[in-house]
């Protein structure tokens, strides 16, 4: 089987995979969420957590691993990535999500700034929610069920076709499979990343405990931050939208509500800054590995160049299946507002 066969083949099986996603979790969340009586609105937290888990974890995670049974699968040697590497290998983690947050937050903001967006909806569920059920979802089930889906099942098809085709598409994938700029940038390069450790030591447990890394510091300790000092805005001003300039001036007579809030905005901006330094160091580190060209791909007979590789994750047709249903999550998420907004200009105008 071509490079081509293979991500046709992989193409129509992953966006299957991608539209029951979408409706177990998009259209059949929403149904729920509509339906839970007021009585139960604490609930809702929960219930939106378990359609997370029941939709990845006990869906698509199954089905993929099913519908591609019987495709051939690449032998990758195990080998043990150490300490060191290990340690390094979190750094460049971090500097790949400094570089992608900062090619998406702009195009993120560009496309919601305008159109008074608001990302309350998952900033609320993430803040609302009791630490050890987060910490379980985000930042443990998540992270073995996507390597497992998009490292594990995707680059053991791919690799045999070509090292730098699985790599791109392990990150490519992932990345789309998100949905919005705010996460697709970092999502796809941390996924190359991320493919290429799994490329070389067929240890698939290893992307696992760097994606867990990643997102239990930011679901537990950032957020936790974050959360203790919304809360304390919000015990002494009611609202998060009446922390202004004006109440700020106001809480200066008070030095007790001034202390209340500046301990954890102290700490936050102490943590951030640390984790910007971790960025940079990653960023350096990453920058050098690649000069020295410490990230190879080996090219066995018969595999194609490394640009018909690149060239064929576009040009393969089913793959466009897969792409067209991220499209469709990328719409979900940025078209509803600008639409709305469009018409309230319109009517004005009329």
């Amino acid at each position: 089987m071509t490079l081509k066969k293979t991500l046709n083949s992989i193409g129509w099986k992953y966006g299957l995979m991608g539209v029951l996603y979408i409706a177990i979790e998009i259209l059949l969340g929403k149904l729920i969420m509509h339906f839970v009586p007021e009585s139960l609105e604490s609930l809702k937290i929960y219930i939106t957590y378990a359609i997370m888990v029941f939709t990845v974890d006990c869906v698509c995670f199954p089905f993929i691993l099913l519908i591609t049974l019987k495709m051939p699968k690449a032998e990758i040697k195990k080998k043990k990535l150490g300490f060191e590497k290990f340690f390094l290998s979190i750094l460049i983690m971090y500097g790949l999500i400094l570089v992608g947050s900062l090619i998406g937050s702009p195009i993120h903001t560009v496309l919601t700034a305008p159109f008074n967006v608001k990302d309350d909806g998952l900033a609320m569920l993430m803040i609302n929610s009791n630490f050890f059920v987060r910490v379980f979802v985000v930042g443990i089930s998540a992270p073995i069920f996507e390597e497992l889906i998009f490292r594990k099942v995707l680059i053991d098809h791919l690799a045999a076709k070509g090292e730098l085709a699985a790599v791109l598409a392990s990150g490519l994938m992932f990345g789309l499979f998100h949905g919005n700029f705010q996460q697709s940038f970092f999502t796809a390069f941390i996924g190359c990343f991320f493919a290429y450790i799994y490329l070389r030591t067929g240890k698939v447990r290893y992307t696992i405990f760097l994606h867990m890394i990643l997102n239990c510091i930011t679901s537990g300790i950032t957020l936790e931050l974050i959360k203790w000092l919304y809360k304390l805005i919000e015990k002494n001003f009611g609202n998060i939208d009446n922390f202004t300039p004006e109440t700020m001036q106001a809480m200066h007579m008070d030095e007790g509500n001034l202390v209340i809030i500046l301990i954890p905005t102290f700490l936050l901006f102490a943590w951030v800054l640390t984790l910007f330094g971790v960025m940079l160091s990653g960023l350096v580190t990453a920058i050098t590995f690649a000069c020295v060209k410490t990230f190879k791909f080996k090219r066995r007979e018969g595999d194609d160049t490394f640009g018909k590789q690149v060239l064929a994750l576009f040009t393969s047709p089913c793959m466009w299946i897969f792409y067209s249903v991220t499209i469709f999550l990328f719409g979900y998420t940025y078209l509803p507002p600008i639409v709305s907004t469009v018409k309230e200009l319109l009517i004005k105008v009329m």
